[in-house]
């Protein structure tokens, strides 16, 4: 099995409604979104696509263990639809979005870092071997994720848009 990487999508009210409604539709603007991410290099506060890797396990693991945000910004919410993708694609709707982007904006990653562990890295249905992601747990890459999250975070929150989450 390949790198699985975790990846978001910014969704407009009026696109949020369609996308929730319409799995087909909702798949290929993320893919449109992606797309443009690819081409224009966007930092994270003003891509509405963006990836943060093969960190999202440890990332995701220190969040839980840390266990003190209101949503899992990382692979939480609702149920959007089945794909091809590891998991089913999941979004956070906007208010959920404002407590992930308080929680990340208000949490420093030295909080977190010490509880980045490979062993935990993720379920073993998804990660079965967390050796394969020693290197994953490296504290500079992860900051650099956490930051460009929360970054990304707060501008959907400030825009008003939910978020779409994906495992590739």
């Amino acid at each position: 099995m390949g790198m699985i990487h975790c990846e978001y999508a910014r969704l407009a009210a009026d696109d949020f409604d369609k996308a929730r409604t319409d799995l087909t539709w909702a798949l290929e603007h993320i893919d449109e979104l992606a797309g443009e991410w690819v081409q224009m290099d966007l930092p994270a506060q003003e891509a509405r696509y963006f990836s943060i890797g093969t960190v999202w396990g440890p990332l995701h693991t220190a969040l839980l263990v840390h266990g003190k945000m209101p949503v899992d910004p990382v692979q939480g919410g609702a149920a959007l639809g089945s794909t091809d993708g590891i998991k089913p694609v999941r979004y956070l709707g906007p208010e959920d979005v404002e407590k992930a982007a308080a929680f990340l904006g208000g949490t420093s990653f030295d909080a977190l870092a010490p509880l980045a562990d490979a062993a935990l890295v993720c379920d073993e249905d998804v990660c079965p071997n967390p050796d394969e992601h020693v290197a994953e747990v490296d504290a500079a890459r992860l900051a650099e994720a956490y930051g460009e999250l929360a970054a990304f975070y707060g501008a959907a929150a400030k825009a008003g848009d939910a978020v779409v989450l994906m495992l590739n």
